[in-house]
């Protein structure tokens, strides 16, 4: 039995009943030692008839899944299996896939593997080349798909895809934003996404799919970076997946336990903070090039970049069609980046200005102290002395555990607004606001613990 039957005996015995063939990611998967997730079948006729047919018999439930493919899925239980029809061949339908370690097909029945592409002997290797030199130009998403998938699996392109993508990489425009969105976010959750997109710039893509991160190539930086800010910035993803992944070597346990739980928020239906963090990772530096200047030999600054940073983050992700959660996420933690680092020399951290970072960077303090932390961490040069480093690290886990003990941000005040008006004989409106604002500082600080408390500064406020 060949090696690719032999590894997929036990998922082909799963779908016994359908007459087809068990393809692509399913194969490579098992043959990689890889979890094999879902299960793709290519049949010949009517996918919505076998579906149905392979439901009823396995008690799964059936529904169609692309209209313009004609894929239906079935689920049962753990077992997700994705039918399409091909028309033809088996060969032809594989002739028409992306690479060759995805076509390749078993017959469910017998095991038959078909192979046309010598798709088995590159998984074995660990290789990815394409099924054919149209392959770009027939999907133009691929020279995304291609980064992925190599840091995905930790497998190497061949020369040759490479000199193809480089060749076809203007056409990745054509992708529909949705689509490049969602390869570019698989792109970043991978283990190692660094190396991906040093893949994806080595291909002339990364200059296609987002401008403006490609553009940070080359733009050097001042005696306290050691790297340009395209790789800072990979190096500064690179930290905060590994932060965000080992909070307890970073901080505290209240600290690492609030952060976590944080983290475990959705940013909207298709990623969480933990997630997102690497998307504002990726941006947080994004507007250096537009700010840099070199105020005197050697001296490099880049004033504002924090600021002029949100715009961009908004209008690049805008352009991609990320949701107004993605973006907002991004856009608050791209220029706030810098604030925590701004505390480093205030220890120890007064509640006051606990509240303070709070205020600014909520709903996602806890995300923004992790980005902060991880630029630090991704910045050395000849000017960087260790002691800069531990002091950020201190701030940050010290934030964490402030945090971790503030309670909600702003807090509920002991009177409600109307109620606190009434007692100070204040009218409501705009000087109501900054009294409430006021007073929920005061709370969050521990000054105000009490009804009468409250009461009294805000008659003492009146009168300033």
């Amino acid at each position: 039995m060949s090696d690719a039957a032999a590894a997929t005996s036990e998922l082909r015995a799963s779908l016994a009943g359908i007459d087809g063939w068990l393809v692509g990611g399913a194969i490579r998967d098992a043959l990689l030692g890889r979890p094999v997730l879902d299960r793709d079948v290519a049949v010949l006729g009517d996918p919505r008839v076998v579906a149905q047919a392979w439901a009823r018999s396995s008690g799964g439930s059936v529904f169609p899944l692309s209209e313009r493919h004609g894929a239906w899925r079935v689920v049962d239980g753990d077992v997700t299996v994705d039918v399409t029809g091909i028309e033809g061949s088996i060969e032809g339908d594989l002739a028409r896939r992306d690479f060759t370690a995805n076509a390749v097909a078993v017959a469910i029945d017998s095991g038959v593997v078909v192979d046309p592409f010598g798709g088995v002997a590159d998984i074995v290797a660990r290789r990815l080349r394409l099924v054919s030199e149209s392959a770009f130009v027939d999907d133009p998403l691929r020279l995304l798909r291609l980064s992925r998938l190599a840091a995905e699996l930790e497998m190497t392109v061949s020369v040759e895809t490479i000199e193809r993508a480089r060749r076809d990489a203007a056409l990745l425009s054509r992708a529909a934003p949705e689509r490049r969105l969602a390869e570019l976010q698989r792109t970043l959750l991978a283990r190692d996404p660094i190396d991906a997109f040093a893949l994806m710039e080595r291909c002339g893509v990364l200059a296609v799919a987002l401008p403006a991160v490609g553009a940070l190539r080359g733009v050097e930086q001042s005696r306290f970076h050691h790297l340009d800010v395209l790789d800072h910035t990979l190096h500064t993803v690179d930290a905060v997946a590994d932060i965000a992944a080992n909070l307890g070597a970073y901080f505290d346990t209240s600290g690492a336990t609030m952060i976590d739980r944080a983290l475990g928020e959705p940013v909207d239906g298709t990623i969480d903070q933990r997630g997102a963090l690497r998307w504002a990772a990726l941006l947080h530096d994004i507007a250096k090039p537009v700010t840099r200047a070199e105020v005197a030999p050697g001296v490099i600054k880049f004033v504002g970049h924090e600021v002029a940073g949100v715009g961009i983050t908004g209008e690049m992700l805008g352009g991609l069609n990320a949701s107004a959660g993605l973006r907002r996420f991004c856009e608050v933690l791209v220029g706030t980046h810098l604030s925590l680092g701004f505390l480093a020399r205030n220890t120890p951290l007064a509640r006051r200005t606990a509240y303070r970072y709070a205020l600014e960077t909520r709903p996602w303090s806890a995300a923004a102290i992790v980005l902060s932390l991880a630029d630090r961490l991704a910045t050395r040069g000849g000017a960087t002395r260790l002691r800069g480093v531990r002091r950020h690290m201190l701030i940050a886990r010290e934030m964490g555990d402030r945090l971790a003990s503030l309670g909600p941000v702003p807090p509920r005040l002991l009177l409600a607004a109307d109620e606190l008006a009434r007692a100070i004989d204040v009218t409501p409106g705009p000087d109501l606001g900054r009294l409430v604002a006021a007073a929920q500082e005061e709370q969050a600080a521990g000054v105000i613990t009490t009804v009468d408390e409250l009461v009294e500064f805000g008659r003492r406020w009146r009168l300033t």
